[in-house]
């Protein structure tokens, strides 16, 4: 083997030894991170089928810490950010509606704020999971931001999961609550929506519409 060469297969093979190293560096840190969050994520889990621990202050204020601890290590998990939102807006929804302008009602906004930060970071790593977006719109329908953001975060959701019974609630309750103002092309989208649910997810979209008032052809 020539000087040359042996030169070359040097230098490859410390790049591979590099590689190696950030490779295990970076799983290892994910490693951590799944670790971390396994607790909390389970709770969040069992929180948004309606089981799970009783909900006390202490536990969300634990798996919301466990949750942003794990982000630190992987800020690119987008499920991590997903569970981050979920927990501040069911707490806001949770609040009822607090007199405005009384310190609950301050509370409850910061919440909304926190969980369409969350949402809009999940987005953006996932921007066609319609989970994310749809949560991102109904965030903003809680605190009443009907900005160009909400809009596109309704249409999104509408594209990608109009077919998906675990987003067609969210979708629905948006917006039969906004009927008057969704304009007639996401009526229709809605309305179409509804027709082409799945017999069980038909009945719950049927109620919605009833309890919002909204009458479907």
């Amino acid at each position: 083997m020539t000087p040359l060469r042996r030169v070359g297969v040097a230098a490859a093979a410390a790049t591979l030894l590099v590689f190696a190293g950030l490779s295990l560096w970076y799983g290892g840190r994910a490693a951590v991170a799944d670790a971390d969050a396994l607790h909390a994520r389970w709770v969040v889990s069992e929180w948004r089928d309606g089981s799970g621990p009783t909900f006390t202050p202490e536990i969300w204020l634990q798996t919301r810490d466990d949750l942003r601890h794990a982000l630190q290590i992987t800020p690119g998990n987008a499920q991590l950010y997903d569970d981050l939102g979920f927990l501040h807006a069911t707490r806001a929804k949770g609040m009822g509606t607090p007199e405005q302008g009384s310190a609950a009602h301050t509370y409850q906004l910061q919440l909304l704020d926190e969980a369409i930060v969350s949402y809009r970071a999940a987005t953006t790593l996932r921007p066609t999971f319609p989970y994310s977006w749809a949560y991102l719109a109904l965030a903003k329908h809680l605190k009443g931001e009907l900005d160009a953001e909400f809009w596109r975060a309704f249409d999104k959701a509408m594209q990608y999961g109009h077919s998906e019974a675990g987003v067609q609630p969210t979708l629905a309750q948006i917006a039969f609550a906004r009927w008057n103002t969704v304009g007639p092309q996401r009526q229709q989208s809605t309305i179409q929506m509804v027709n082409t649910a799945q017999e069980q997810a038909k009945i719950r979209l049927l109620e919605l519409a009833q309890h919002a008032r909204v009458i479907l052809p």
